[in-house]
């Protein structure tokens, strides 16, 4: 807290109050006052009208109190009115690189892009010297964002992208320059400034309170200032041109007086208490709180809607209370149609007076709800809390801000038009390429920041800002595009190897296509690439990429007729064969080797069916195969292991009996009866019975050849 004592200056449309406050061992010390009307036609809605007029009233109240405190006063703080504050919001993003932790002169950069989008928004409204017309009092973050989830810090994060949102205050140059020469003319200068609601608000509505969504409406003569809490900040501040001067304008017209009667008989005009006056015409009046009430009653409503609309325009919604202020605040039943406007109990639209500041000491006959303000602007600058305009120079050039106490050299260099991200050097552009159809990003590199020196020390944004300093910046460079090769990007190096294939020594590397054209691996990936990479991992693969056609056919002729044939690939490693899937392995030794088809592959099915028989003939085992034909390539006898070649001409005819149907016959083909059973002839009995030559047999049978004259004990 600042230990001197200072003068505070509450300038308002229908008086100035000025008092004398220094620190107190549990708050504040209110020494001296002084309150004095303006004189006609000074100010208007808060705005200096005539410069002159309202300087007469200041060193009239300056001159009283220099004679109570036996001391000159030199400076003095001051509030601007509400009603020329401007709101904007601001967001702004970066994209981050991979590994980048964001650091406090990052996030000082980001926070001051958003308020130098807020302040593109603000020249859109307001023409394109917004800059030259309205000095930025300060801002606040609303909101930091982490890859679009909502973080309380970005400090040394990592991820891709970082976000804040901000609201921005500005206040117009004219307000200021018309208040500081007012206070020249009074031989003051300007110690601190800082807005009316802000002050009020710093003294009714504390940090510790700000938790509670609360609208304070500080009711003057010529508007009505606004600011609302929630969520430990301050979200909005706002004005009504309509306060109490609406009110007295009001009485002044249907009793026709002079606007000073007439704010007497508004001020002191109660239920207890009638008043008497003349009205413009000298007749003698005596106006009673009835009456008062039905002239002033529409008027009170119109007042009461106006300020509940813009609560709820700002709040987006009726807050959970109603502070009021000021002393239009006194105003009859403002605080019930208030809370019938906003749809809240009676008991939470209430008026703050002096008796409600526990930590305020001395003067107590300074009271009522309008010393509220006064009070502030006190409190605030002895807090610290205040704004000073100052004189700074950024690269030579002079400019005027308005510093508070958090104000930094970030911000002086915003004044200055110097864009954020030149301060620390933003990432290259980044590129987008497909890889087998999946998008993938690629960072640029990182810029480097900006060179900034305060009175010849290089020094941060996040710097305290004083009067007078001296501030050269070198801007930043930014990042570049990314520079990666094909070999980098798809790790190519990674997926080769060497093996052998039929004693040939072969080096395996992955398929790469760029925009579907073949490029070398130091090839420099281009924003929008569209890489295709196909990796050789087995046999299957490897055959495919030299072009070994794994399943290949051939034509020949079967009994005249084209058929196909095929010329399959078989994979041996270490004399096994092996699964054309079988991995690739660095170094491994391999062979393939073409199959071969023969005419007994051709009638596989067919043979595949045949069995064998085991009989027993004249006493000893005998394998009986089925009969088969003999087949012909090119016209001449093969067997059934003949391999097939291109347009060999196959001809063979099936037997004609039934496929596994043996006969006595079939016997012949494997066995020579003796000599006496060929010359004689002779009976043959299968099983012991009779039986001929076409005598069908089976597997298991018993057959005997008994030549004539062989008794039937030979069987």
């Amino acid at each position: 807290m600042n230990t001197t004592e200072i003068f505070a200056l509450d300038i308002g449309t229908r008086e100035i109050a000025g008092l004398i406050l220094g620190p107190a061992e549990n708050g504040y010390e209110l020494k001296y006052a002084s309150v004095h009307q303006q004189l006609p036609g000074a100010m208007a809605d808060g705005q200096i009208h005539h410069i002159d007029a309202v300087s007469t009233i200041i060193k009239k109240i300056k001159s009283e109190l220099e004679i109570q405190l036996g001391t000159p006063l030199n400076e003095v703080a001051v509030a601007a009115a509400g009603r020329s504050l401007l709101t904007e919001t601001g967001i702004s993003s970066m994209d981050l690189v991979p590994n980048q932790r964001l650091t406090d002169n990052d996030i000082r950069a980001l926070e001051l892009d958003a308020v130098r989008n807020a302040i593109k928004k603000l020249a859109k409204d307001n023409g394109s010297g917004v800059m030259d017309s309205y000095l930025c009092v300060g801002y606040s973050v609303v909101q930091y964002y982490l890859d679009d989830e909502p973080i309380g810090s970005l400090l040394d994060h990592q991820g891709k992208e970082a976000r804040v949102h901000v609201i921005s205050t500005f206040l117009p140059r004219i307000v200021i320059n018309s208040l500081g020469t007012a206070l020249k003319n009074a031989e003051l200068k300007m110690a601190s400034l800082t807005l009316e609601p802000i002050a009020a608000m710093h003294l009714v509505v504390p940090p510790s309170m700000r938790m509670l969504n609360i609208s304070l409406v500080d009711v003057g003569a010529g508007t009505s200032d606004l600011a609302i809490s929630a969520q430990g900040t301050v979200k909005a501040y706002g004005m009504v041109s309509c306060a109490g001067d609406s009110i007295t304008k009001a009485i002044a017209e249907y009793f026709l007086l002079d606007l000073t009667v007439a704010e007497k008989v508004k001020v002191n005009t109660s239920k207890e208490q009638s008043f008497k006056c003349k009205d413009a015409l000298g007749n003698a009046l005596e106006i009673n709180y009835d009456d008062l009430l039905k002239v002033i009653l529409p008027h009170v409503e119109i007042l009461a809607t106006k300020i509940a609309q813009e609560v709820m325009a700002l709040n987006g919604g009726a807050p959970k209370g109603i502070i009021l202020i000021g002393g239009g605040s006194r105003t009859p039943k403002l605080d019930v149609l208030l809370a019938k406007q906003l749809d809240l109990p009676q008991n939470l639209v209430r008026m703050r007076d002096r008796s409600s500041l526990e930590n305020i000491q001395g003067w107590p006959e300074y009271s009522g709800p309008e010393v509220i303000t006064p009070i502030g602007i006190g409190t605030i600058h002895l807090d610290d809390r205040a704004m000073q305009l100052v004189q700074i120079s950024v690269n030579g050039e002079q400019h005027q801000i308005l510093k508070m106490a958090s104000s930094t050299v970030g911000e002086a260099l915003l004044h200055a038009n110097i864009v954020p991200s030149e301060l620390v050097g933003r990432p290259g552009p980044a590129y987008t390429v497909e890889l087998n159809g999946r998008y993938v990003p690629l960072p640029g590199t990182l810029g480097e920041g900006a060179l900034v020196k305060r009175n010849g020390v290089e020094t941060d944004l996040s710097a305290p800002l004083e009067d007078g300093d001296l501030l050269t910046v070198v801007p930043g460079k930014p990042g570049k595009p990314p520079h990666v090769t094909l070999g980098e990007f798809t790790e190519a190096s990674a997926n080769m190897l060497q093996l052998t294939l039929n004693d040939e020594s072969i080096e395996v590397e992955p398929q790469i296509l760029v925009n579907g054209i073949k490029q070398p691996l130091d090839y420099v990936i281009k924003d929008r690439d569209k890489i295709t990479l196909k990796t050789i991992t087995n046999f299957q693969e490897l055959f495919q990429h030299l072009g070994i056609t794994a399943e290949e056919e051939f034509t020949f002729f079967l009994n005249s007729k084209p058929k196909t044939g095929p010329k399959n690939v078989k994979l041996f490693i270490d004399g096994q064969e092996q699964p054309h899937d079988t991995r690739l392995r660095p170094n491994i030794s391999a062979e393939y080797r073409r199959e071969n088809y023969t005419i007994g592959d051709v009638f596989n099915s067919e043979l595949s069916k045949e069995h064998k028989i085991i009989i027993q003939v004249n006493g000893k085992h005998l394998e009986l195969n089925p009969e088969r034909s003999i087949p012909l390539a090119n016209g001449k006898p093969v067997s059934f292991d003949y391999i097939i070649r291109p347009n060999d001409k196959i001809q063979y005819n099936p037997p004609t009996k039934p496929l596994n149907a043996f006969i006595v016959t079939d016997i012949f083909r494997e066995y020579e009866p003796d000599k006496a059973f060929s010359q004689r002839g002779g009976r043959i009995l299968v099983n012991g019975d009779e039986a001929g030559f076409t005598t069908p047999i089976k597997d298991g049978d018993v057959v005997e050849f008994l030549p004539y004259g062989v008794g039937m004990a030979n069987s």
